[in-house]
């Protein structure tokens, strides 16, 4: 049975970030980077894509007007890359076809989870966003017991395969961990993965070597 395939548009005013974000959506077997523009109006209308990724970091502070969303190609599952601290107007955004709010620096694994979630009409929001998008919660981000025990290993410097022996784990479960508490943290590199954790209280401020 062959495996559907999806197509995917790719919006930004910024030649960087247009070609960052499809060569990561590219690695994804089942999705075909079909469009690239530098805004709404230069997609090609006879070809709409199944997912849209948008990046609105480049646009001006304050609330986009609900009028924009109506702009979007009809059926596609919007995944957006917001400006940090300005995130968009959430229930306009989700009638229009909105799944998913990022930033730009989120991580590539963060992105394709969100990907994956708007495909299968599921809804993602970047932890870094949440305070913004609902300012009345304070919302930390849940790890299971065992992410917890692989983010400790990991802050301390082990490798994924060091880690894993020490759980009783395969690598591959570890590479699944890191993936899910990094997505869930929202953040890219080890320095910030840190920060994060002990900004949350997972590790303690000077962790044992």
């Amino acid at each position: 049975m062959v495996k559907a395939v999806d197509t995917v548009a790719v919006v930004s005013s910024s030649v960087i970030i247009r070609a960052g974000l499809s060569r990561t959506l590219s690695t994804v077997p089942d999705l075909d980077v079909s469009q690239e523009a530098p805004d709404l109006a230069s997609l090609d209308p006879s070809r709409p894509p199944t997912v849209l990724v948008l990046d609105l970091d480049d646009r001006e502070r304050g609330r986009i007007a609900e009028g924009f969303w109506s702009r979007l190609p009809p059926l596609a599952s919007t995944v957006v890359l917001c400006p940090p601290n300005n995130p968009v107007n959430l229930p306009a955004a989700l009638r229009y076809g909105v799944r998913a709010l990022l930033t730009r620096e989120s991580a590539t694994t963060e992105l394709l989870i969100a990907v994956e979630a708007a495909r299968h009409g599921g809804v993602h929001i970047s932890t870094s966003l949440l305070t913004d998008v609902f300012p009345e919660s304070r919302v930390t981000p849940h790890l299971a017991t065992r992410e917890v025990e692989a983010l400790r290993w990991l802050v301390q410097g082990l490798t994924h395969g060091q880690i894993g022996r020490r759980m009783g784990l395969s690598e591959a479960t570890v590479n699944t961990y890191v993936k899910r508490i990094r997505a869930k943290l929202g953040v890219g590199n080890k320095a910030d993965l840190t920060r994060r954790a002990i900004e949350l209280g997972y590790i303690p401020p000077h962790p044992r070597q």
